[in-house]
């Protein structure tokens, strides 16, 4: 943490990115460092190759600030939860870059790499870099570190909450963050066309493996239908996961691609085991994977259970 500190110092152009498709933990990470390094005298820019972010972070402070273009000159470049370079959708490698994450499929891409996989979030990783080198954290930089907590605790919900997790937050509201205005930002702000869309989601959902395994379905004519966009689609599969029976809930969203997997386990099952099998990454209970060039929603269920029988099996 003291190595990174320093190659920030020496460093008079930064960037900050996350990972495609970014989250409130891959955003919110980077754009926790943006107001400290700007108070530093720092060249930043914030960075993701993504063209339309979440919406629903758009409270977060300095969201404007984002950019999809990388800037000519980069000394130093940061990235935030992500597992690999290739998910940053960027083409060259920085001459320096220093890799912040809390995954444990990271693939240790960066000149440093600093990655705590029993850490709750990325943003508490960053919370203890300023922590560690003395500086202080802003109002703004604890909103951006509070709401990348919350979101990937889901609300504290997750078995990644501990007594360090709740200090952390305890501090960032002594630094000016309101939980309640948080809350609101990230639960109370609904479209319509995302209710809808969850009504014809849930009509598709299948049991299998003894009620232990959930499959729900997200078609591009659903979205068309509905009026909804992908992003309304992020919280769907952690409901279906909350059946009674369900141990693993499985998302299967038709995208340009082929068919994107989200994976949710809730007590014990690893998902990353079957995310890594098929090319993707993720948490114990928390993983995800495209299977590419291929739009049938039953043979990639089909294809699955066998790996989902032998986690089943394996793990209980």
């Amino acid at each position: 943490m003291k190595k990174i500190w320093k190659k920030i110092e020496e460093a008079d152009n930064i960037v900050l990115v996350s990972h495609i498709n970014p989250d409130g933990d891959a955003l919110g990470s980077s754009l926790s460092l943006y107001p400290i390094l700007k108070k530093m005298g720092k060249k930043v820019s914030v960075f993701n190759a993504t063209k339309d972010l979440p919406s629903y972070l758009d409270f977060l402070p300095n969201f404007d600030k984002v950019v999809n273009k990388l800037p000519n000159k980069i000394d130093l470049m940061i990235s935030f939860d992500c597992g690999s370079f290739d998910r940053l959708g960027i083409e060259k490698r920085p001459d320096f870059l220093i890799n912040i994450d809390h995954h444990i499929s990271n693939t240790n891409y960066g000149d440093i790499n600093l990655i705590k996989p029993n850490y709750a979030s990325t943003s508490q990783v960053v919370y203890d870099i300023l922590k560690e080198n003395g500086i202080e954290i802003l109002k703004e930089s604890a909103i951006c570190i509070y709401t990348a907590l919350v979101t990937d605790t889901g609300n504290f919900q997750y078995e990644s909450v501990n007594d360090k997790v709740f200090e952390v937050a305890a501090d960032l509201v002594r630094c000016g963050v309101k939980p309640d205005f948080i809350s609101k930002m990230l639960y109370q702000r609904d479209r319509l066309s995302r209710l809808r869309l969850l009504a014809k989601a849930y009509d598709t959902i299948e049991l299998c493996c003894e009620g232990k395994v959930a499959f729900v379905e997200v078609t591009k004519e659903m979205l068309e239908i509905t009026g909804a966009i992908k992003e309304d689609t992020d919280t769907i599969v952690n409901s279906v996961r909350a059946i009674a029976t369900v141990e693993i809930a499985c998302m299967l969203r038709e995208d340009d691609e082929g068919i994107k997997i989200s994976f949710r386990s809730k007590n014990y099952a690893d998902v990353s085991k079957i995310a890594v099998k098929y090319g993707g990454g993720g948490h114990i209970r928390a993983a995800g994977a495209t299977i590419k060039d291929e739009f049938d929603f039953n043979k990639v269920k089909e294809m699955l259970k066998n790996d989902l029988k032998e986690i089943l099996k394996g793990e209980k």
